[in-house]
């Protein structure tokens, strides 16, 4: 049975890899019959092949409203540059002082957790994109999109062991490939499963708050539990500690050894279980607005935006602000009822802030539109300029590079995140007017197409 009869030729993703496997399939791995052949898969027209979008096809709101992300990620990441990741765990650094305090509680208050909600909404916002965009060219839809993915996840890994271990593309891939269950889903589907997931990390801090609560009732189990909190704590003080001395002063491969244990330690940590289901709700919550078509005519829908940015306000505002003025003594180490309160209103505010950022962010576009464009060509390169980030500060501050870990504060680091953001702007929009995206946007289409995609952008031939 040959492989078109077992209903297997039809397969982009076999026939992808047996291009591949053709190339080296030879006497000559290297002679010219492999060079013909990856000469012929780098060629290969888009006629024959399925292909991203062009730039012309692009939609211009998306790529404001991810170099808007863009820059809200920077602002927030720019403290573990100079801290490291188990801090998470610890929550506000209450150590600084004067403008450096003032800094970092606009940031942990009106950032935190707000732009990485937005960038997931962005993200299942482009799966359905994506999806429909593949169907309508007459592509495999799902099996172009795992394939994306699965290159997304190797450049994340990279990042995470080579570069900085607070890589969120890892994490981005292996929750995507769930939104493959939900390829056909309704927007009304699609708005129940977002509601039931981004309340299911709520429903656990809850449910096991109110489990130690009554376990604390017995003067035993309480001891046993108090123990086991200190002692944690006590390991998690350590690692920082320890953490601090390799960035600092250790050795290239020192840092990548103890990356891969800072890895471990977070995942293994019951963080994980509430991570997972609010990052697939804001995917689906994305996918729903994808669905909807309300950012594909946003013209066309000017009063629900209006009405989303003051709703969004109205209770993200209240909510952000009370877990920035009580919240910067919760630790992930250290539960209670107070502390269930305040993560609540955190991650409440999280979704309300995000989607009313997103909101505003749509009017201005509508209203004030050459100014709130020059976020675009960023956000059209968020992937390369996300990269950057980790590679501009981490050979700045790490013991490999120039070693400048710790001799800045909190509003210091920010400036330079800001000066670096809007470096970013100009050379991105200095990039795009030469080639057609960035470069490693190019290399995540080529991998994901199988063919090489175009580049440069070919100047137009005078008449």
């Amino acid at each position: 049975m040959t492989a078109e009869q077992g209903g297997l030729g039809s397969n982009p993703d076999r026939i992808y890899f047996q291009q591949i496997y053709a190339i080296f399939n030879t006497s000559y791995p290297f002679g010219p019959q492999a060079l013909h052949g990856l000469a012929a898969i780098m060629t290969t027209t888009t006629t024959t092949l399925p292909s991203p979008v062009a730039p012309a096809e692009r939609m211009l709101i998306l790529d404001v409203i991810r170099g808007f992300a863009l820059f809200g990620i920077l602002m927030m990441n720019i403290e573990y540059f100079q801290r490291p990741l188990q801090a998470l765990m610890l929550g506000f650094n209450s150590e600084q002082s004067g403008l450096d305090y003032a800094v970092a509680w606009l940031s942990f208050t009106f950032v935190q957790g707000k732009f990485y909600t937005l960038f997931s909404l962005l993200f299942g916002l482009g799966f359905i994109v994506f999806i429909d965009r593949a169907r309508q060219k007459g592509a495999a839809a799902p099996s172009l999109f795992r394939r994306r993915l699965w290159v997304l996840l190797a450049i994340g890994v990279v990042h995470l062991l080579l570069i900085w271990g607070g890589d969120i593309l890892h994490f981005y891939a292996v929750v995507g490939f769930l939104l493959l269950f939900f390829v056909n889903a309704s927007v009304k589907r699609l708005c129940i499963w977002a509601a039931v997931l981004l309340l299911t990390p709520i429903l656990l801090i809850w449910l096991g708050t109110f489990a130690l609560e009554m376990a604390m009732q017995v003067p035993e189990e309480a001891a046993k539990l108090k123990a086991g909190f200190a002692a944690d704590k006590e390991k998690l003080l350590a690692d920082i500690a320890r953490g601090d001395l390799l960035y600092a002063s250790g050795g290239y491969w020192q840092v990548v050894q103890w990356r891969v244990y800072e890895f471990q330690a977070l995942y293994l940590s019951p963080a994980l279980l509430l991570f997972v289901p609010m990052i697939l709700g804001i995917f689906l919550l994305g996918a729903a607005l994808g669905r909807s078509g309300l950012l594909q005519t946003p013209e066309q829908h000017k009063v629900f935006f209006w009405r989303l940015m003051w709703l969004g306000y109205s209770i993200g505002l209240p909510l952000t602000l009370i877990w920035g003025i009580y919240g910067t003594e919760v630790e992930m180490v250290s539960p209670s009822i107070r502390n269930a309160l305040l993560m609540t209103c955190q991650n409440l505010s999280n979704v309300a802030l995000c989607l009313a950022y997103m909101a505003t962010l749509v009017h201005l576009y509508l209203h004030k539109g050459h100014f709130i464009r020059l976020l675009a060509p960023a956000g059209r390169m968020a992937l390369t300029n996300y990269l950057l980030h980790s590679v501009v500060f981490t050979l700045l501050f790490y013991g490999y590079g120039l070693g400048l870990y710790g001799d800045f504060g909190r509003a210091a680091t920010t400036l330079m995140a800001l000066l670096l953001y809007g470096l970013q702007l100009w050379l991105s929009h200095w990039w795009l007017q030469r080639y057609r995206s960035g470069p490693m946007e190019w290399l995540w289409r080529t991998l994901t197409y199988g063919h090489r995609q175009p580049f440069r952008i070919q100047p137009l031939l005078s008449s």
